[in-house]
């Protein structure tokens, strides 16, 4: 019977070799109009590698480092496809956003060089403006009645996995503290989770040739 850590070693390999093999197909189809979602994948798929790289190596020393950029990067290039793809977002919102995004940034950073616990809770606030992107969308739909499939699909992806990083930023703290019974479930629901976010935005890719652009 496989452990936890066998099994979230496995997933770990699995979403590395997706977002490579997925990267090489939409790279070879053309980068033009699918630019936003190849940078998402590419930085993704670094960060990705990283992590393995310092699990193989046991150095632990990369994970916090990893996490403040995630929630940069992730937050930063999800709304600009957002904009790109779904909804309008005014440029003062984004604006707001990316100086926010900016901000948690320097703050993560400086807790980092000071030898302090990252503040995970400002993941909280990162989700939820995700989160709020899909919704968005949801009520787009809604209003005016049709919707993409892939798109779609993308947007339940989005909005269930950024729901469950709200809830595991809440809970940081009792999930690694705690027996690994007990939370190894969570992460990997988690690490599913984010093999299907990631399918979907290929899938995306492959398809968003047919997208207007806005």
């Amino acid at each position: 019977m496989f452990s936890y850590n066998s099994l979230s070693l496995y997933l770990q390999i699995i979403i590395n070799l997706v977002l490579c093999t997925g990267l090489v197909v939409l790279i070879k189809e053309g980068i033009k109009t699918k630019l936003p979602v190849i940078v998402l994948l590419s930085g993704e798929l670094m960060l990705e590698l990283t992590d393995l790289t310092d699990r193989l190596m046991k150095l632990n020393t990369l994970n916090t480092y990893n996490y403040i950029l995630s929630q940069f990067f992730g937050l930063m290039i999800l709304t600009v496809i957002y904009n790109n793809y779904y909804i309008q977002l005014s440029r003062r919102l984004r604006g707001l956003v990316y100086c926010y995004a900016v901000l948690v940034l320097i703050i993560n950073g400086v807790f980092v060089q000071n030898d302090m616990q990252v503040t995970f809770y400002s993941n909280i606030i990162t989700s939820m403006i995700i989160c709020s992107y899909a919704a968005a969308y949801f009520m787009k739909v809604i209003r005016e009645g049709r919707a993409d499939r892939d798109m779609f699909i993308v947007n339940i992806i989005v909005f269930l996995f950024f729901s469950i990083e709200c809830i595991i930023s809440t809970t940081f703290n009792f999930l690694i503290s705690n027996h690994l019974n007990w939370v190894a479930p969570i992460w990997l629901f988690r690490g599913i989770l984010l093999l299907s976010f990631y399918l979907a935005f290929i899938n995306l890719g492959w398809g968003v040739g047919k997208i207007r652009i806005r």
